[in-house]
């Protein structure tokens, strides 16, 4: 629900979601293995002494810079002048894009907010490795390609509200994937389930629809007594049996 406020344009837009800059999108394995081991105990002491070393941080020990007329504000690094350099050029890139006209507001807000995200990232970078004095280009290019990331899991959050029919046919293409769907099969067989994201009539006819676009589905009308009997058929040229869904072929589809 916040997700989908966050989108819209009353009190519920208030940029709290956009606060999330680290979140990242939940991908569920479609297999699970009992696992039962101590964790990685040298990765798990390197984690905690970064923390501890940075929890400890005295910000002049490390090279940071107090403003000349404010003794009282908060210590910083700079970049260094390369590092300087292809910051300004990927922030040219981003507030070109940001007023492009090609994104939705949700992720114009998203992604202004990277403007301060990718030099803390950078800056995090590089005290986390023991560095002092200035960022360089190693931090900030590590930073940008976390920020990529983020990207790409800020969309797939988003566009559950942003684009919901996409989320619904990527819903829909699992089931039609782990052969939880018949061949052949009708409107209420998708929505009577009540699957995540599938559970209304209207979420499976989006769902369906942009389905039959990219030829995942052929729809088939069928004469009655009274109205038209609608079925949607699996293109049988999906490998469906990769993931243990059935594989078989229907001679009615449309070639």
């Amino acid at each position: 629900r916040r997700c989908c406020g966050a989108v819209s344009a009353n009190e519920e837009a208030d940029g709290l979601m956009q606060r999330f800059q680290l979140a990242v999108y939940p991908d569920v394995s479609t297999t699970w293995r009992n696992v039962d081991r101590w964790p990685d105990t040298v990765a798990k002491n390197r984690a905690y002494a970064v923390i501890s070393a940075l929890d400890r941080l005295e910000p002049l020990a490390v090279g940071a810079q107090l403003d000349d007329d404010d003794s009282d504000g908060v210590p910083f690094l700079r970049f260094d002048p390369e590092a300087q350099n292809r910051f300004d050029e990927w922030r040219t890139e981003l507030e070109h894009h940001l007023r492009s006209g090609k994104e939705h507001a949700v992720m114009v807000a998203q992604l202004a907010k990277y403007r301060s995200l990718i030099p803390s990232l950078a800056l995090l970078c590089h005290l986390a490795e023991g560095r002092t004095g200035t960022v360089g280009i190693e931090a900030l290019e590590r930073a940008i390609a976390w920020g990529r990331y983020l990207e790409s899991h800020a969309r797939r959050i988003y566009s559950v509200a942003v684009a919901p029919d996409t989320a619904e046919a990527i819903a829909l293409s699992k089931k039609i994937m782990t052969g939880e769907l018949p061949n052949e099969f009708a409107l209420r067989d998708i929505y009577r389930n009540g699957w995540i994201g599938l559970g209304t009539r209207d979420a499976a006819v989006r769902a369906v629809e942009l389905l039959l676009d990219l030829d995942w589905l052929a729809q088939v009308d069928e004469r009655t007594a009274g109205r038209p009997r609608i079925r949607y058929l699996i293109n049988p040229r999906l490998d469906r049996g990769a993931l243990g869904g059935t594989a078989k072929t229907d001679k009615r589809y449309p070639t």
